[in-house]
């Protein structure tokens, strides 16, 4: 009957398998009834059916129980089998369904943590929301790489190449908040999705049967965000969501895709407590106010002739503080508990909390999209060389050229960035980024990240000879998101047919004025015995049109002590998809 009804290839049953190019992306053997379930979804549907039919175990364990998605949906597709299919009560998984009082589900994006390279793209995740609670007493569906991995490099490597199981998980919201917002200072943005009530009986049901099981984690695609598109195309059978990522699944094209399929309702944006906290340092104007924030010793003493507003602001401001030390093992709990015990009843005897006023900025699902296409054409300024079209194309993200709407200002992330320059005579790769990571971290009265760069690739250098190179460097970041400028000290290794190593000192310039990006950057770079120093200076502007269409306009010199200058002007129009 099951054949005869072509339910193994009916997209529901497929989706149910997270069947995708001829497999199953679930790894766990476990799922699988059939041997050749991974790969066989009509094999796995009879095994299915005959372990749900022949199973006559009447506890959590039993097939329809642990089971219970793909279970339903059999019996839905079947009804005749019914009568020869032993129901449980499933007590056990009821009582957590009806403990999580599901009503509606929300979409959360937590936005880049500009000095996390493993948060560099942000991170996707779901919230279940019931009829009686708060949002922060609600709970969440996360999907993840499970590991305790310190080490950045060794996580690089795994998370980049399925290195570790990835698994669906449930926990309080609350939880994820302070993780994100609180302790890594990150801006939240809500999706509340418009699920129908068997659209959320389907999607609940799912979720309690997966999170036994687990599929190998791909930093790059089959990641967090990606995972929960499977949960989507459960809910809402007919939505076809997954197939349009095959290379790579950044979260904020997947809220992208999800938003194009109709899913999402309003919009709710939650501000990071850095952005509060650096809110609240504005009120900060008695000497004593600021000390006490800023040397850490916490006597309340210096706050008694402090005014009752500042007193708020520097008693919220340094319990956030205390709680960020503690994060990072800074300060042991004994001292931590009783210190912030003091905090908090200092502060509990001054009302209510301040209201600060953090307009939402840009939402990120508005800007530009992630992969980019430019055509162009240069310019040369020198003897013996001609004028050159220029093609280009980065896949990811997020470059130091484009406009920053709706993107973390000073957080720029690309990968193979590669660009042609082509005259009458001949094509030349013109330069190849493999990786080029900025995080020009802007510093503030409270907070003092360190900017750093890393850069991988091939570029040409004032000899017009291509070299391969890595690049490095740290500095600060000092403006607003607006308008900033940053300075860092860069070493760097090149090769061509020989290594040669260099340090430079790089300072640039950032502005933006609604659809127009401008940037300027000076550098001196001392090679060894090899080379000379090397000067450049660049500036370039964008206009952005839209999500998909932009001008950029870029002129760069570079020049050796011994040697003219190399002039170049790059027109490009720039195409995201």
């Amino acid at each position: 009957m099951a054949d005869q009804r072509q339910l193994a290839t009916n997209n529901e049953w497929l989706n149910l398998l997270h069947f995708k190019n001829g497999r199953s992306e679930i790894d766990d053997p476990a799922y699988f009834f059939s041997k050749n379930g991974k790969t066989n979804p009509q094999a796995e549907l009879h095994a299915s059916l005959s372990a749900l039919i022949n199973d006559q175990t009447d506890d959590e364990q039993s097939v329809y129980c642990k089971y219970n998605s793909r279970s339903s949906w059999l019996i839905s597709q079947l009804p005749e089998i019914k009568q020869q299919v032993k129901l449980p009560t499933c007590q056990a998984l009821q009582q957590e369904i009806a403990h999580l009082d599901a009503d509606s589900i929300t979409l959360i994006l937590a936005s880049a943590h500009i000095n996390s390279p493993a948060s560099a793209f942000g991170h996707t995740f779901l919230r279940i929301d019931s009829r009686q609670q708060t949002p922060l007493t609600a709970y969440a569906v996360n999907y993840a790489a499970q590991t305790q991995e310190k080490n950045g490099l060794i996580y690089a490597y795994k998370g980049i190449f399925g290195g570790y199981e990835g698994r669906y998980s449930i926990l309080p919201y609350a939880k994820k908040v302070q993780e994100y917002s609180d302790l890594e200072q990150r801006d939240i943005w809500e999706y509340r999705l418009n699920l129908t009530d068997d659209e959320l009986a389907r999607l609940n049901r799912h979720i309690f049967e997966i999170r036994h099981f687990y599929a190998d984690y791909f930093f790059f695609d089959e990641n967090c965000s990606y995972n929960l598109l499977w949960l989507l195309e459960v809910a809402r059978p007919g939505t076809d969501l997954t197939s349009q990522f095959n290379v790579n699944a950044i979260p904020i094209d997947t809220v992208r895709a999800i938003e194009q399929a109709g899913f999402i309702g309003e919009t709710h944006y939650r501000p990071s407590n850095r952005k509060r906290m650096v809110k609240l340092a504005e009120n900060l104007q008695h000497s004593n106010a600021r000390a006490f924030v800023k040397n850490g010793d916490y006597d309340l003493v210096m706050l008694n002739d402090v005014p009752k507003i500042e007193k708020i602001s520097a008693l919220e401001i340094s319990a956030t503080q205390l709680k960020h030390q503690r994060s990072q093992d800074k300060i042991d709990q004994a001292e931590y508990s009783k210190t912030l015990l003091s905090l908090l009843r200092a502060r509990s005897q001054l009302g209510h909390p301040l209201y600060v006023d953090i307009p939402p900025p840009a939402s990120p699902k508005n800007g530009h999209l992630s992969s980019r296409l430019n055509l162009g054409w240069r310019n040369n300024n020198q003897t013996n060389k001609n004028d050159q079209s220029i093609i280009g194309f980065k896949p990811a993200y997020h470059a130091i050229e484009d406009h920053d709407y709706g993107y973390l200002a000073g957080a720029y992330i690309s990968f193979f960035d590669a660009q042609l320059a082509i005259d009458e005579t001949k094509t030349e790769l013109d330069s190849l980024k493999l990786v080029d990571i900025r995080s020009y971290a802007i510093q503030d009265r409270l907070y003092k990240p360190i900017s750093w760069q890393v850069q991988l690739g091939a570029k040409r250098l004032a000899d017009d000879q291509l070299y391969s190179f890595i690049k490095t460097g740290a500095g600060l970041s000092l403006g607003s998101e607006k308008h900033y400028g940053f300075i860092l000290f860069a070493p760097a290794a090149f090769y061509r047919e020989q290594f040669n190593y260099s340090g430079a000192i790089e300072a640039g310039l950032i502005s933006h004025y609604q659809q127009l990006k401008l940037g300027a950057q000076l550098s001196t770079t001392w090679f060894d015995q090899t080379f000379e120093t090397e000067q450049q200076a660049s500036i370039f502007g964008t206009y952005q049109f839209n999500q998909r269409w932009a001008l950029n306009l870029k002129h760069e010199a570079q020049k050796t002590l011994d040697k003219s200058a190399r002039h170049t002007t790059d027109f490009n129009v720039f195409y995201y998809f």
